[in-house]
């Protein structure tokens, strides 16, 4: 039987306030579309939970590390409204933060998708900003939109990375996010945008061997979009590089 890699997962926290999930019952989790796109390029998900006192469990068994998007906001509240990530989620910030600085410390093959490309695009020193004008609504819960339906195209640098491992110029993507990456961190640069409004879709690492972040959610579109699968392959592919580094 062969032994599947550890891929960690991050999940979020709350307290169980009135405008949170389950209001009496503060909660870890995670939705479980991330976890099964793991299992199907033969990855093991771990989900790392969050500790009350701030402190992490043990990482060294971890190959990568997926960073997931945020967890249940009220669409009711308008973008302009919209405060930060580390008010939206303080336990999950600090944890996501040193997660964040781990894997890097530590060459781990990363993948951040909405609040988790957000995450690591501030810890390297870039900044978020409310989306107010632009032609598209880039949350599609609003019209009731099912996940794995697109509603917007992205078009891919053909000089990035991201692009040598998928070949696509341009793809449907899906839309959850009332916030956008105003400037990119240290070491990043721009994947994919938005064909219609130039927002920033993917980022990837100038510095880092294996490093990207999705504004939009492709572990929601795989089942229908085998080009996901193509690319979680690689990632797959860059765990099993930092095994062999590891064994030497």
């Amino acid at each position: 039987m062969t032994t599947r890699l550890a891929v960690g997962i991050t999940v979020h926290a709350d307290e169980g306030q009135e405008h949170e999930l389950y209001p009496g019952h503060p909660l870890l989790y995670v939705e479980r579309d991330s976890v099964e796109l793991l299992r199907s390029v033969g990855l093991e998900p771990y989900l790392i939970p969050i500790y009350r006192d701030g402190s992490l469990p043990s990482l060294t068994f971890l190959k990568a590390l997926l960073l997931t998007g945020g967890g249940y906001l009220s669409l009711n509240k308008p973008n302009s409204q919209l405060t930060s990530l580390q008010t939206t989620g303080p336990s999950r910030y600090e944890a996501d933060e040193k997660l964040i600085k781990y894997g890097i410390e530590n060459g781990l093959p990363m993948i951040g998708i909405c609040r988790g490309a957000q995450m690591i695009n501030e810890v390297l020193g870039g900044t978020l900003e409310n989306i107010t004008e632009t032609e598209v609504d880039h949350h599609q819960e609003r019209h009731q939109i099912p996940p794995e339906l697109p509603v917007h195209e992205i078009e891919l640098d053909e000089d990035s990375q991201l692009f040598s491992y998928i070949h696509k110029k341009t793809l449907p993507v899906n839309s959850f996010h009332r916030q956008h990456m105003k400037t990119l961190g240290e070491g990043l640069k721009v994947a994919a945008r938005s064909r219609t409004d130039g927002l920033v879709e993917i980022f990837e690492s100038e510095t880092h061997p294996f490093l990207f972040g999705f504004q939009f959610h492709p572990e929601k579109l795989w089942t229908k979009q085998p080009t996901w699968i193509k690319f979680f392959e690689e990632f797959a592919r860059a765990a099993k590089n930092v095994e062999a580094i590891h064994q030497r």
